[in-house]
């Protein structure tokens, strides 16, 4: 039903635009045929950013959450894992260590939860951002007054994960949230000023190339700064724990359709990638990524953050040796932005 994909065939999709059944395409790509869109990936990637991926820290400050998400080993239901809040002066201090060692950008992430207020988490940005870091924010949904005060702070970038662009799949991942609730946030992000992520989390159950082709419409319609794809990795003590992992494949195919697609946004190589395949994350820079997170969640909290199980935490070393070994130069983010 679908064209093959040649160099033709991409050239003069990149120079007309995809369509919904092209984006279907490279989803659906032989592996010759990812190869030849893996390299138009990478030659997209080097006209807009150069031979260059910048690296930034991550730490995972709380762990409660009020959602019930089926895939996520935090999910309210589950009272096997100890909850937790880390120590403002804890969190900065990480921070100091990043910049320490080059890294400018500090990820702050978080359950979805009403543990700190806004206060409290925008003293965390300001003492950031007076560091002359950029602040990234993956909180989940608060208040619009919340988003001004965290704005006004030094927070610009926020993540907010769609997870799916399928409505029905999306309420029944995620009791008692709606779909068009979570873009209407994504948007009311942009209006206040801010950056915004999102992507889908590939290999849910009941999720279809159809609907992943659509992820990659929404995140083109919402403009996104930032584009991801995680594979779905089980979590002990939820309903999907016995389920399925995701396609790597796929999940390499959908971030050569972000980059190809998507064009000038910012794409992690993420840790599911290499939690499920060797040099999983190498595979993604070659498929167009130009972010790597490290992870500088305390080890000793580090289980309690049950986004799956058993998970692959990334360390500076192996960031940089990834990057090295794609052939790319380390930089930072605004240096890449040309902010």
């Amino acid at each position: 039903m679908l064209l093959n994909i040649d160099a033709g065939w991409i050239e003069k999709r990149l120079n007309d635009g995809f369509s919904r059944d092209d984006l279907k395409a490279i989803l659906l790509s032989s592996d010759a045929e990812a190869d030849l869109l893996y390299s138009a990936a990478r030659e997209v990637r080097r006209e807009l950013f150069g031979d260059r991926a910048f690296i930034r820290a991550v730490i995972e400050f709380a762990n409660t959450c009020r959602c019930s998400c089926k895939y996520c080993g935090m999910r309210t239901e589950n009272t096997e894992i100890p909850r937790f809040t880390l120590d403002p002066d804890e969190i900065v201090s990480v921070a100091e260590i990043a910049l320490e060692n080059g890294i400018k950008t500090f990820f702050l992430q978080a359950a979805e939860s009403e543990e700190y207020n806004a206060e409290w988490l925008g003293d965390v940005i300001r003492r950031i951002s007076d560091m002359d870091m950029m602040v990234l924010l993956c909180v989940g949904i608060h208040r619009i007054d919340d988003l001004d005060y965290w704005y006004e702070a030094g927070a610009r970038k926020f993540i907010l994960k769609h997870e799916t662009s399928n409505k029905e799949l999306f309420e029944d991942m995620k009791p008692g949230f709606l779909l068009d609730d979570r873009l209407r946030w994504l948007r009311i992000l942009r209006e206040h000023g801010y950056h915004i992520g999102s992507g889908p989390l590939l290999g849910l159950p009941g999720q279809t190339v159809d609907s992943l082709a659509d992820d990659l419409i929404l995140m083109k319609d919402l403009n996104v700064d930032m584009s991801s794809v995680s594979v779905f990795l089980p979590a002990r003590g939820t309903p999907l724990e016995n389920y399925p992992v995701g396609d790597v494949d796929l999940g390499l195919r959908f971030i050569a359709a972000m980059r190809l697609y998507l064009k000038n946004t910012l794409i992690p190589a993420t840790s599911t990638f290499e939690r499920l395949r060797k040099d999983g994350q190498l595979l993604c820079f070659g498929a167009g990524a130009n972010v790597i997170t490290v992870n500088m969640t305390p080890p000793r909290l580090r289980d309690d953050y049950e986004l799956y199980s058993e998970r692959f935490y990334v360390g500076l070393e192996h960031a940089r040796r990834t990057i090295e070994l794609a052939g790319l130069q380390e930089t930072t983010e605004s240096d890449l932005l040309g902010e």
